[in-house]
């Protein structure tokens, strides 16, 4: 629609869509309900966002990964469209202003987790918002058989009933069938138009190289392309750390990217990596998500993750720019031992995970019976050295509270904090009559915040520090004041994950930990790891074992490491068979020196014929 080519080019500065995108664009904003299947690096944010804009009312984004909502509200701001994500850093008076400004017209976008949206004041709201549009993002989060599942993102279809005439577009980059199915049923699309991109990759080489020393093959890799751009994927911070140090010793520019650094930390990594001031960036599976650098020219696996989606994922994040790249895995017959106790150390015991919702009930000091729908920032490292626990295993037992609707963790991620005045001017200027020591604070807000008296605004304590030229601390005490007086209300800023108790506390005795769970996400965790465990194993063409493994037809790549060696070898087979020839032989005489099948061997010596290497006389092949 021209429409809709008029907006992208008006925000984005594009003149056309890519390929598939105008045909989904289209679909939603004809109504339908829509499943859109683009590989990573594909686009899919526009193919919502554009007819979101075309639409009248409230486009709403469900999305499990906060960085990602921030990343893109940040991205709809910059281009003057009103946006706003609801994260687990808000407090609840901020969250209603937001989304009474949502249902009044404020905002184009309102992002959310999927673990907002069964609160009663955000279902409140939305029975009386004018949706135009509800996005599902990385849908796949939806299946018990996808890489990711998140047990709220069931709940979503909830929405259906109380708009049922507002369509509904799920978006994600990998599905297989069964996914793809789940994902149908589960969000309850009506007729839905599905649009599935070929995962093919022509310009990405995939390899899988065994190796009993993997960290000096990294650094060989890292050495002979020291100016190219790479990611080297590890399963833990320890690998990130000790691969990350060794290249460093070894003279490689190299940046780590983990869930255990501070935002600056992230922050500094990230830009150092994505303006080419280090070439490498070593990280865990934090590090990915929402980042658009589209000269990565490879992507190494020190360790590769538990199944082909998360490495399919991960491995294309090199040569979006469509320019020749490489992903290769590395590894060594420790590494499938390790990978099952990997496994092992992801399902704890039923008797670990009790204990853990105990440690964490007592930590968080949350009475029996009281709790639900509480949220509660928590310093993991802080938690497990209060009880002495072991921080993998408590990890994988909240993981596992939550898949069992006890509770609900948001990721880690930086908050700015935000604030809003709570009276008006008459009784500010009388509150500062009274406590002039506030004056200088106060007079900067209300100037420098015009719309903190209707909403929340985020603030920069560190830059109101230094413009009233006093100690951080002096800064903070002041807003503690403000706040305690009823002045203002505020967010602080975290850099923690949220937990929020979606039931109240049980008694310790009454706890229950369902084979949904528990045992039959066990089951399907080995059969994912079973499939990547084959993939590095098989002697088949890697593109073509992915592509399958997704539901989609391939042929050989030709540029894989499978490809390259059967090249390899057909090369060295017609130089032997050419040789065996020189005096003239016949099929037989072939066929019993050779090794091969029969129907190999007379498909080579078609090969030969036909290219005229070869010559039959009678019942003689000779070379020419």
């Amino acid at each position: 629609m021209e429409k809709s080519r008029e907006i992208l080019k008006k925000y984005w500065g594009f003149d056309s869509f890519r390929p598939m995108q105008e045909t989904i664009v289209d679909d939603v904003i004809y109504g339908h309900d829509v499943l859109a299947l683009l590989p990573t690096g594909g686009g899919k944010s526009i193919c919502f966002q554009v007819p979101g804009i075309a639409l009248e009312g409230v486009v709403v984004v469900i999305s499990p990964l906060i960085a990602l909502m921030q990343d893109q509200v940040s991205s709809l701001q910059k281009r003057g469209i009103k946006a706003i994500a609801i994260t687990g850093g808000m407090s609840e008076k901020e969250i209603d202003i937001a989304l009474d400004n949502a249902r009044f017209g404020g905002y184009k976008f309102l992002y959310t987790s999927p673990e907002r949206i069964n609160s009663r004041l955000f279902q409140e709201r939305f029975k009386l918002m004018k949706v135009a549009l509800i996005v599902v993002d990385e849908a796949h989060c939806i299946s018990e058989w996808g890489h990711d599942f998140r047990p709220s993102f069931r709940t979503i279809a909830s929405l259906r009933t109380l708009q049922p005439k507002v369509p509904v577009c799920a978006v994600t980059a990998t599905a297989t069938e069964k996914v793809k199915e789940d994902i149908i049923v589960q969000l309850q699309l009506q007729k839905p138009k599905i649009h599935e991109a070929s995962f093919e990759r022509n310009n990405l080489s995939y390899n899988v190289i065994k190796t009993d020393n993997k960290l000096q093959a990294i650094l060989d890799h890292c050495k002979n392309n020291s100016h190219q751009c790479g990611i080297v994927y590890c399963q833990t911070r320890r690998s990130v750390k000790e691969i990350a140090k060794f290249l460093y010793n070894n003279k490689i520019s190299a940046g780590i990217y983990h869930g255990g650094l501070n935002s600056d930390q992230r922050t500094q990594m990230l830009n150092d990596w994505l303006q080419d001031r280090i070439k490498v960036m070593v990280a865990t599976n934090a590090f990915g998500m929402g980042i658009d650098k589209p000269d990565v020219r490879y992507v190494l696996h020190y360790e590769v993750p538990f199944s082909i989606e998360a490495y399919f994922q991960e491995a294309g994040r090199a040569g979006r720019d469509l320019q020749k790249s490489s992903a290769i895995a590395f590894w060594r017959d420790a590494d499938l031992t390790e990978m099952d106790n990997r496994l092992i150390s992801q399902f704890p015991s039923i008797e670990i995970i009790k204990r853990t919702y105990l440690a964490l009930c007592n930590y968080l000091k949350i009475a029996i019976g009281s709790g639900k729908d509480e949220s509660y920032y928590l310093d993991l490292d802080k938690f497990c050295k209060t009880f002495n626990l072991n921080i993998s295993e408590i990890f994988s037992s909240l993981k596992i509270l939550e898949t069992n609707k006890n509770i609900s963790i948001s990721d880690a991620f930086s908050s700015s904090t935000s604030f809003m005045f709570t009276v008006g001017n008459r009784e500010l200027y009388n509150f500062q009559i009274s406590n002039e020591n506030i004056i200088p604070i106060t007079s900067l807000l209300s100037r420098s915040y015009n719309s903190s008296f209707d909403s929340f605004v985020k603030i920069n304590e560190h830059q109101i520090t230094k413009r009233l030229n006093q100690p951080l601390k002096t800064t903070i005490d002041q807003l503690t004041f403000l706040e305690k007086n009823g002045i203002i209300s505020i967010t602080w800023s975290s850099d923690l994950p949220s937990i929020t108790f979606l039931t109240e506390r049980l008694p310790d005795n009454q706890l229950t930990i369902s084979p949904e769970a528990y045992q039959f996400r066990k089951e399907r965790a080995q059969v994912k790891m079973d499939a990547i465990c084959t993939f590095l194993i098989k002697e088949e063409c890697r593109s073509k074992q992915l592509l399958h493994y997704f539901g989609q037809s391939a042929n050989e790549c030709g540029i894989c490491d499978i490809c390259k060696k059967n090249s390899r070898t057909n090369e060295l087979h017609q130089e032997s068979l050419l040789d065996f020839c020189t005096h003239g032989k016949t099929l037989v005489q072939i066929e019993n020196h050779f090794t091969q099948q029969s129907k190999e061997i007379k498909e080579l010596i078609q090969r030969l014929l036909n290219a005229g290497k070869l010559s039959r006389c009678n019942d003689l092949f000779t070379t020419i």
